[in-house]
């Protein structure tokens, strides 16, 4: 009797633990009190725990299994995708590209001059607008000296002449450089003048050896002159901005915007047409 009123506590575990062993075998159809149903009954509610356990961890894992193949076929669909974008992006410059070889081939019969196409391939990095590189050379039949056109929408207009060449490549002044000299001359007036880029580099040409007794207009158009032996005749440079006076001077500077846009020139045309060299050297002594 000691014995169970010291241990009261364990008693009274292992009876209620017999009583609901017992009261879960009365509730099955067939009742045996044998050590291996009673073993059964005991066990029977740690197994289906374990059941549960074990049933929820491997849904928990298929659940991450699948994860990993959404993640997997998320990536492969990502690359794809930017796979077809690269191609979009190839087939719209093939388009572009296509489109304006068209236009070139277009254009170039419009030139009247023979001449030689060529596309941009480089500008100077130091100076944008110093040297222009084309990918057409000695092997072209481009020689230094030829005069240089592109079209700015409908208009044909200067961009500059050949001053090296090279096998493949050749490298272009552009009348916006300051060391150009080109021999135009004020369409309506027809007075003369020398022309060249601006030392500051503003995209724009300026006008020497005007006269300031000439009433030069805004908006007046310049074309070449034809002297100095490298441009033809007649070709468009650009247009009359304003007119700039100097008191000490009999000559007034006339500042030009070319018709050509040279922040998007792309394609261009070399004039087959070699300069008058005793012109041309008569043209440079008095610059």
């Amino acid at each position: 009797m000691e014995f169970f009123i010291r241990n009261r506590n364990i008693v009274a575990f292992v009876a209620f633990t017999l009583f609901c062993i017992v009261s879960l075998s009365i509730q099955s159809s067939t009742f045996v009190l044998t050590f291996e149903g009673v073993g059964s009954a005991f066990l029977s509610p740690f197994q289906k725990a374990y059941d549960g356990i074990q049933g929820g961890t491997g849904r928990l894992w298929a659940g991450f299994t699948e994860l990993n193949d959404l993640r997997d076929e998320l990536g492969k669909t990502r690359a794809k995708l930017q796979q077809y974008e690269s191609i979009a992006e190839e087939l719209d410059e093939i388009r572009y590209e296509n489109e304006r070889l068209r236009k070139l081939l277009d254009l170039g019969t419009r030139v009247t001059y023979d001449s030689i196409p060529a596309s941009i391939i480089a500008k100077n990095p130091d100076n944008w607008f110093r040297t222009i590189i084309i990918n057409r050379g000695e092997n072209d039949g481009v020689k230094i000296n030829m005069p240089v056109v592109a079209f700015q929408g409908e208009e044909k207009a200067v961009v500059g002449k050949i001053v090296e060449v090279r096998g493949s490549i050749s490298r272009i002044l552009p009348i916006i450089s300051s060391d150009i000299r080109v021999g135009v001359k004020l369409i309506d007036d027809r007075s003369p003048g020398l022309l060249s880029g601006t030392s500051s580099n503003t995209g724009m040409c300026v006008i020497d050896y005007i006269s300031r007794a000439i009433q030069v207009k805004p908006g007046e158009a310049i074309i070449t002159s034809g002297q100095g032996g490298v441009f033809p005749p007649g070709l468009s440079i650009g247009t009359v901005i304003r007119t700039e006076v100097l008191e000490s001077s009999a000559y007034q500077k006339v500042i030009v915007k070319p018709v050509i846009d040279f922040d998007h020139l792309e394609d261009v045309f070399i004039i087959k047409k070699e300069p008058d060299k005793e012109l041309l050297q008569i043209f440079e002594a008095t610059e």
